[in-house]
């Protein structure tokens, strides 16, 4: 069972959660020959063949992925990493799948070979900043964060989860400056203008933090934490029928058993 979230004079606040994503590139070698070079013609029409083999190898590892199957997309991954070790591809959807079982060591050092192989490839930067963020290691995370956005500088996404490690990391004014830029890029952003709100309140300024969470209810109206936190700030304001609207539908809304208990409590303290 969730661990109840403690209460304190301040308000208790929900975060947001650094963003992954990814995408792949199939790279295929043919090899050629002719008549006169039997021999050679036959190596190459294998080599070809065997590319073949763990591209589609390395798609149903992806489908895995998308099945939530990671511990048999590693094993799928393993297998194609053993006979071609010269794509990033494998080891970054092998770190994906170590990240989502929470094996983050393992995923750090599948993204550094994923990078070492293509260090122009932004998504194994993005991935083991995320890792390295689970770890605790913000300063490797952001250092991760922008070199990807040095790749990619129009990802809003970049923006902001190295705004949230910077959030971590009681940089508050860097952060604010990272999550200003990835709405610029992206205004209806629900993770960058929802950990703005966070921020926002936490640098006392309640009446901007409340805009950006009505922005991020109104980009999807089916996300919770946002209605816990515009219910919360507005049962320290006072606010009793705002506070008790939201918190009912985050009630109705969420699964998450401690932070349900806590609207609960502030429901019957509001009473």
């Amino acid at each position: 069972m969730t661990t109840k979230p403690k209460r304190s004079n301040k308000q208790t606040l929900l975060w947001g959660a650094i963003i992954g994503g990814g995408v792949f590139l199939l790279v295929l070698l043919v090899g050629w020959g002719v008549t006169s070079l039997q021999k050679s013609n036959q190596t190459s029409q294998q080599q070809v063949t065997d590319a073949q083999k763990y591209l589609v190898l390395e798609a149903a590892a992806k489908d895995q992925i998308d099945l939530g199957n990671y511990e048999s997309a590693i094993s799928i991954l393993t297998e194609v990493i053993g006979q071609t070790s010269e794509r990033s591809e494998p080891y970054y959807y092998r770190a994906v799948s170590h990240s989502a079982l929470g094996q983050y060591e393992q995923a750090v050092a599948d993204f550094d070979t994923a990078i070492e192989v293509n260090p122009h490839w932004s998504l194994p930067l993005t991935g083991r900043g995320s890792a390295h963020v689970a770890l605790g290691d913000l300063r490797a995370a952001i250092d991760d964060f922008s070199k990807a956005i040095n790749l990619e500088p129009d990802q809003a996404v970049l923006y902001s989860n190295r705004g949230q490690a910077y959030h971590q990391l009681g940089k508050l004014p860097q952060a604010r400056d990272d999550y200003n830029l990835a709405l610029d890029l992206n205004p209806s952003m629900v993770a960058a203008r929802f950990n703005r709100g966070v921020l926002l309140y936490a640098m006392g300024k309640t009446d901007m933090a409340i805009k950006d969470f009505t922005r991020a209810i109104t980009s999807d109206p089916t996300h919770a934490p946002p209605y816990f936190n515009r219910g919360m700030i507005y049962a320290e304001l006072g606010k009793t029928e705002e506070a008790r609207a939201d918190l009912l539908q985050f009630i109705a809304l969420t699964d998450d058993a401690g932070w349900k208990a806590l609207a609960l409590e502030t429901l019957t303290d509001l009473e």
